[in-house]
């Protein structure tokens, strides 16, 4: 038997038995949704997964996916908070986030860290580990959901746009993200709406031509603000949504044509 990380009790949830796990499972977000670039790791954070993300002096962790250990939820700030180490020991720093730091349930601004302290940002929450872990892969399909609650359906979809650039599309919470190679955008709930419908009307359909998605079709399943949305605001929407794929060379994605609709150009995995 191989123990929790934090105690006596057998692992169940990668490092973690199923009471830590369950303890810092936060709502509203997927183990893919957390992600480490750290090459070099002397520290970890460990989620509810029981998945432990690299830390090393100076850590930046965010909502920013540039950042070291990035976080995609609305709670957590771009750039919410650093670990560094201070005279041999680690401590973790506060950016001026929106929604506060807390270690073991206090709001900080700056404090030391101990093995096993669990720490929040936002809402969501991790333990600190003083040693590097090993890496493992974040679970997949139905056990990425947090393990307090039930299995969610997630939204993800790989697409291939005209132009040959695979696009990585995933769900979250208050939106989505989109990733096309090292780069990648964050897209707001009605947006990443939108391509949501245009790729599940791109699947269900075997005739390319019969895959356009009329204006009133998109308004009706989108919640627009104000009441009687009409072809001008679908309009806005999808110039909206082009310009953030042009950021990325993905403005090929969306096809319009004039009286039909709009319909995903690319091929859906």
């Amino acid at each position: 038997m191989v123990a929790c990380l934090l105690c006596s009790s057998p692992r169940s949830i990668g490092v973690l038995c199923t009471s830590h796990g369950v303890a810092i499972a936060s709502p509203g977000i997927t183990s893919e949704q957390i992600f480490s670039r750290v090459q070099t790791p002397n520290a970890a954070l460990v989620d509810a997964w029981g998945v432990a993300h690299a830390l090393a002096d100076g850590t930046r962790v965010g909502r920013d996916p540039r950042v070291d250990i990035a976080v995609l939820h609305a709670s957590v700030s771009s750039e919410h908070a650093s670990l560094k180490v201070v005279d041999g020991t680690w401590h973790i720093v506060d950016n001026t986030s929106r929604n506060g730091t807390e270690v073991e349930g206090t709001r900080i601004t700056d404090v030391a860290l101990t093995g096993g302290n669990t720490i929040r940002l936002g809402d969501v929450k991790f333990y600190f580990w003083p040693d590097a872990l090993p890496k493992i892969e974040p679970p997949r399909g139905s056990g990425r959901t947090a393990p307090t609650r039930r299995d969610e359906l997630v939204f993800s979809a790989k697409v291939t746009t005209p132009r040959g650039h695979q696009l990585d599309l995933r769900q979250r919470v208050d939106g989505g993200v989109l990733r096309i190679a090292d780069s990648s955008i964050e897209l707001a709930a009605m947006e990443f709406g939108l391509l949501q419908l245009l790729v599940e009307r791109r699947r269900t359909v075997s005739d390319a031509e019969l895959a356009y998605v009329a204006w009133h079709e998109i308004a009706d399943a989108l919640s627009f603000r104000s009441v009687q949305a009409d072809s001008e605001n679908v309009r806005e929407l999808v110039h909206r949504v082009r310009r953030k794929l042009a950021s990325v060379s993905a403005d090929d994605l969306i096809e319009s044509k004039r009286g039909v609709g709009y319909r995903l150009a690319g091929e859906p995995g």
